[in-house]
C-alpha cells in the first residue's frame, strides 16, 4: 500500500501541472514570466539597435536584399481605377492621379514618383517596423523613415509618451516627435507633428502596439548566422587552394639528397601540365576537400528555407529547381494567400493618401464631383497587379469554363490575371476589329477557333482501328496460311 500511495502521488503531481509548455528545465531557455507592453520590449535604444541590424543585413547580405524585393514584388504594385461609372469624372480623376504621380508633383524632395514611393514605403515597414508619410499643405508627401521619430525632450506631462508617440488614456496617437539626422549618427529634435497630419504605415502584431516591428525580426539572428557561415566557408575554400600538393619523402635523410633542387621538389603549374618525375618511395597528391559538405549544404538550406518563412516566402522561390511544376504552383498559391493581408494594408494607405489629393483637386476647382455625390460617394480601387497564366492552354481553358458556369466574372479573371480591365480590353478589341473590316482582313478573337489537337481526336483515331479490325475479320483461314 505505501508504494501505492506514492505512485499515486507522483501521478496526481504530474497530471495536475497544466501546460508542458510553462515548465521549465535546463535544456531550453525559460520564457520571462513578466508580461509587458509591447512598447516596453522593444524600447528607443533596443528598437535603433534591431533596425541597425536589419539594415545592415538588408545593405551586406543578398539572399535578405532579394527576400525583401520579392516581397514587394507581390505587395506594393498597384493601378488606380476610379469606379463611379461617371465616364467624364472617372477620365479626369485618373488623369490626375497619373500627373500626381510624377516626382515633382508627390514628393517634397522631387526625387521620387508616387509608385516608388508606395515600394520604398513597405521596404521601410518591412526592414524597419514602419514608416511615415507626412501630408504637406502643398499636396505633396514628406517620408520619413522610422528612426527618425522620437521622443521630444521636453516631453509632456499631461500625455504620456512612448517611443516617439503622444497618446491619450485610451492608446490613441495625437502626436508624433519628428526628428532630423545630425552629425555623427545623432538626430536633433524639430516639432511634433499632429497625428491628422501624418499617416503610419506599420506591422502591427498586438492591440496596444504604438510602434511597428519588422517581421524579419524573428530572422534576423538565423539570417546573420548564415551570412558568417558562407563567409567562413569561403575563407576555409581560400587557404585550401594555397596548399595545392604536397610531397611525402619516405626516405631517412628528409626531403632527399641528389635528384632535386634546392631542399626539395620545385614545381611550378604556370606554364600548364608538367610531368614530375620524383625519388623511389617520395608521393605527391593533391589536396582535395569537400567544402563544403553535402551535409552543410543541406542544413544551410534548411535554415534559410526557415528563415524566408518570416516573410511568407517559399523556399522554391529560392531554389527553383527545388520543386516540380505542381509543387510551385501550389507554393505560390499558398504565398499568394498570405499576401492579401499585406495588400490589404497598403490599400488602406493609399485610400488614405486617394481621398486626402480628393479634397485638395476640389478646393483647387481640378476636380468636379458629378452630380448628387459627396467624396464619401466616390468609388475607387487601387487594383493589385496581378499574376499572369502558368499553363495559358489549361488555365484559360478553365476560366473560360468558370465563367460559362458563373463560377467566376470577366472582371475578375482579368484582375487576377493582370490583364488590366475588362472593359479596356473590350473597348480595345472593338477598335482591332473596326480596324480590322476597315482594311479587309477577317480576324477572330473567339477561343473555339482554335484547331484541336491530336488528344482531342480519339474518334478519327478509332475509326482507323475499327477499318484494320474489319479488315482483319474478313480474312479467310487460307489467307493466314
Amino acid at each position: 500500500m505505501p508504494l501505492m500511495s506514492d505512485l499515486s502521488t507522483r501521478m496526481g503531481s504530474f497530471f495536475s501541472s497544466g501546460y508542458d509548455a510553462i515548465k521549465t528545465s535546463g535544456k531550453r531557455k525559460a520564457a520571462s514570466s513578466v508580461l509587458k507592453h509591447e512598447e516596453e520590449q522593444l524600447k528607443h535604444r533596443d528598437r535603433k539597435a534591431l533596425v541597425s541590424t536589419g539594415r545592415d543585413l538588408n545593405r551586406n547580405y543578398s539572399v535578405v536584399a532579394w527576400a525583401v524585393r520579392k516581397h514587394l514584388d507581390y505587395v506594393s504594385q498597384f493601378n488606380f481605377q476610379s469606379r463611379t461609372g461617371v465616364e467624364e469624372f472617372d477620365t479626369t480623376l485618373e488623369k490626375l492621379m497619373r500627373e500626381w504621380d510624377r516626382p515633382a508633383n508627390c514628393d517634397v524632395a522631387g526625387r521620387h514618383p508616387f509608385s516608388r514611393i508606395i515600394r520604398m514605403a513597405e521596404a521601410r515597414r518591412t526592414i524597419d517596423g514602419d514608416v511615415f508619410l507626412i501630408k504637406r499643405s502643398s499636396g505633396k508627401l514628406q517620408p520619413v523613415e522610422g528612426d527618425l521619430i522620437q521622443d521630444p525632450p521636453d516631453r509632456s506631462v499631461n500625455h504620456s509618451w512612448m517611443n516617439g508617440c503622444k497618446v491619450n488614456s485610451e492608446g490613441r496617437a495625437l502626436a508624433w516627435g519628428l526628428h532630423k539626422r545630425s552629425t555623427a549618427g545623432q538626430y536633433e529634435f524639430q516639432k511634433q507633428v499632429r497625428s491628422s497630419a501624418i499617416l503610419q504605415h506599420a506591422f502591427f502584431d498586438r492591440f496596444d502596439q504604438v510602434r511597428g516591428i519588422s517581421p524579419l525580426a524573428a530572422a534576423f539572428n538565423t539570417y546573420r548566422d548564415c551570412y558568417e557561415g558562407v563567409d567562413y566557408a569561403l575563407a576555409k575554400l581560400k587557404v585550401e587552394q594555397l596548399f595545392a600538393m604536397v610531397i611525402t619523402d619516405t626516405s631517412s635523410d628528409g626531403m632527399g639528397e641528389h635528384t632535386k633542387t634546392g631542399d626539395g621538389y620545385d614545381v611550378s603549374f604556370g606554364k600548364g601540365p608538367i610531368k614530375l618525375e620524383m625519388d623511389p618511395g617520395d608521393d605527391a597528391k593533391f589536396l582535395t576537400s569537400d567544402n563544403p559538405g553535402s551535409s552543410t549544404q543541406e542544413f544551410l538550406n534548411m535554415v534559410l528555407g526557415m528563415a524566408l518563412k518570416s516573410l511568407d516566402i517559399p523556399f522554391s522561390f529560392y531554389r527553383e529547381d527545388f520543386t516540380n511544376f505542381f509543387g510551385s504552383k501550389a507554393a505560390f498559391m499558398q504565398y499568394d494567400r498570405s499576401c492579401k493581408s499585406k495588400r490589404d494594408d497598403l490599400q488602406d494607405l493609399l485610400r488614405r493618401i486617394t481621398v486626402w489629393r480628393m479634397q485638395l483637386w476640389i478646393q483647387d476647382g481640378e476636380l468636379r464631383l458629378p452630380q448628387g455625390m459627396t467624396l464619401r460617394d466616390i468609388p475607387f480601387e487601387w487594383v493589385p497587379i496581378g499574376m499572369p497564366w502558368w499553363d495559358p492552354a489549361k488555365e484559360i481553358k478553365g476560366d473560360l469554363m468558370a465563367i460559362g458556369a458563373g463560377l467566376d466574372s470577366p472582371q475578375r479573371v482579368c484582375r487576377e490575371r493582370g490583364r488590366g480591365e475588362w472593359e479596356d480590353n473590350v473597348r480595345q478589341i472593338a477598335k482591332a476589329q473596326a480596324f480590322a473590316e476597315e482594311m479587309g482582313v477577317n480576324i477572330t478573337f473567339s477561343a473555339d477557333s482554335q484547331q484541336p489537337t491530336e488528344e482531342e481526336q480519339p474518334e478519327e483515331v478509332d475509326e482507323e482501328v475499327d477499318e484494320v479490325e474489319d479488315e482483319s475479320d474478313d480474312k479467310s483461314p487460307e489467307d493466314d496460311d
